[in-house]
């Protein structure tokens, strides 16, 4: 007789095979009385069970099998179907445009060919080369298209034929205040002029509440001052759209905003009144708009203020309306984070200065855009807050150039015969 073995704490009895035999269920005996003493005694495997034991183990194998080829195939690696096989790589759209037509590198870049040259001479200078795979001028061109066009890193992606993975000076009266005689002397100390500057975005879902501004879309909002030849001369970035003005004003002031001893910004009500900014009275008429729909002339000192002050103040109108133009990534908002948004306007404006600076008749201003005078870093960031005796300093300046204002303003009319 062979040996009884443990199945599942029931007993089988084998009968006497080769060790190496495989078993037929068939031939096992166990139902013979001789081989089995009482069966209720000894609970041997009955036929039934067996059968339901193999079926059991049938269905085991079956799971098991289709686990093994569901594996298989899970980690089976597919050939690789390459995404970017057009014939014209990034790097030789590049050589196209700047072997190309010289207005066609302005139209997909928003630079000439030879402030494209400059540029990437100017990068090299600061330490910036080629990467492993793509050029200084490629890499160049990608910020570029992208800024211009406002497109997403899959577009732009596909336009290169990579993977999605792959400022604050003081100066002297400008020639735009000296030269005009509505001007000065009353505004010789200005030296420019100073705005919130709102740049549409992409916040994360938690920071969208704050990010959106009083016109209901979500902004970050930029302190931008600007000198009057179309020169940007601070950029502030990062703020939400909902933050005020005067609270982005006041952080910058305290932090690296130095604006010269005597000088002061021009700036809207949105500002405090204080001897670096100088606002328009309150009240009274003051948008240009306003006036030009009324066809009328200044009835009182604060209205021939509020005007001049409007039409010099225009400058930083003009200098984002120029900057937002000519690159549409600051009015679509582009899906980055937020830290890279961050970095866009400022950049942009160094980018605005550097085409002001070695190629003017290119922006897109009817005005001339004459050299900027570079003075070096001159006078100091704030101690605090203005201060009621600041503010009431600024109010008489104020008033005190208005009654100038006028006084001229009477004079030449009478000059003229009361025309």
């Amino acid at each position: 007789m062979g040996d009884a073995s443990d199945i599942d704490g029931e007993l089988i009895k084998w009968d006497t095979v080769e060790a190496n035999e495989p078993l037929d269920w068939d031939t096992v005996d166990t139902d013979s009385d001789d081989d089995i003493r009482d069966k209720d005694d000894n609970p041997y495997v009955t036929s039934d069970q067996r059968t339901h034991l193999q079926e059991q183990f049938n269905i085991i194998c079956t799971v098991w099998a289709a686990i093994i080829e569901a594996i298989t195939l899970a980690t089976k690696r597919a050939e690789p179907i390459a995404y970017h096989t057009s014939i014209l790589s990034g790097r030789g759209w590049i050589l196209e445009l700047l072997n190309g037509h010289p207005e066609r590198i302005r139209t997909e870049l928003g630079v000439h060919k030879h402030i494209f040259k400059l540029l990437v001479e100017e990068l090299q200078q600061i330490g910036y080369t080629h990467s492993k795979y793509v050029t200084l001028q490629e890499q160049l061109g990608i910020f570029l298209y992208i800024t211009v066009t406002g497109l997403t890193t899959r577009h732009v992606g596909e336009r290169f034929q990579w993977s999605n993975g792959t400022i604050s000076n003081g100066a002297p009266t400008p020639p735009f205040i000296r030269e005009n005689t509505k001007f000065f002397p009353f505004f010789e100390d200005m030296i420019g002029a100073i705005d919130g500057m709102h740049i549409a975005c992409n916040p994360a879902a938690d920071e969208r509440d704050a990010s959106r501004n009083r016109k209901g879309f979500t902004s970050q909002n930029c302190l931008v001052c600007c000198d009057f030849d179309l020169f940007f001369t601070y950029v502030l970035s990062g703020w939400e759209g909902s933050m005020a003005d005067a609270s982005i004003y006041h952080d910058a002031r305290l932090n690296d905003l130095k604006i010269p001893d005597g000088k002061y910004y021009l700036a809207d009500t949105g500002f405090p009144s204080c001897p670096q900014l100088l606002v328009p009275h309150r009240g009274q008429r003051y948008h240009l708009a306003e006036w030009g729909c009324t066809q009328t002339r200044p009835e009182n000192s604060q209205e021939l203020f509020n005007l001049c002050h409007a039409v010099a103040r225009n400058v930083i109108e003009r200098i984002i309306g120029v900057l937002k133009h000519c690159f549409c990534i600051l009015v679509v908002p582009p899906k980055y984070s937020m830290h890279i948004q961050a970095h866009l306007p400022p950049a942009l404006a160094c980018i605005h200065n550097f085409i002001c600076t070695w190629d003017p008749v290119d922006i897109d201003d009817p005005e001339v855009v004459q050299e900027a005078q570079d003075v070096g870093m001159v006078g100091s960031i704030a101690n605090g807050v203005p201060t009621n005796a600041e503010h009431a300093w600024m109010s008489a300046k104020r008033d005190e150039i208005a009654a100038c204002m006028w006084a001229s303003y009477i004079a030449e009319r009478a000059r003229r015969g009361g025309s």
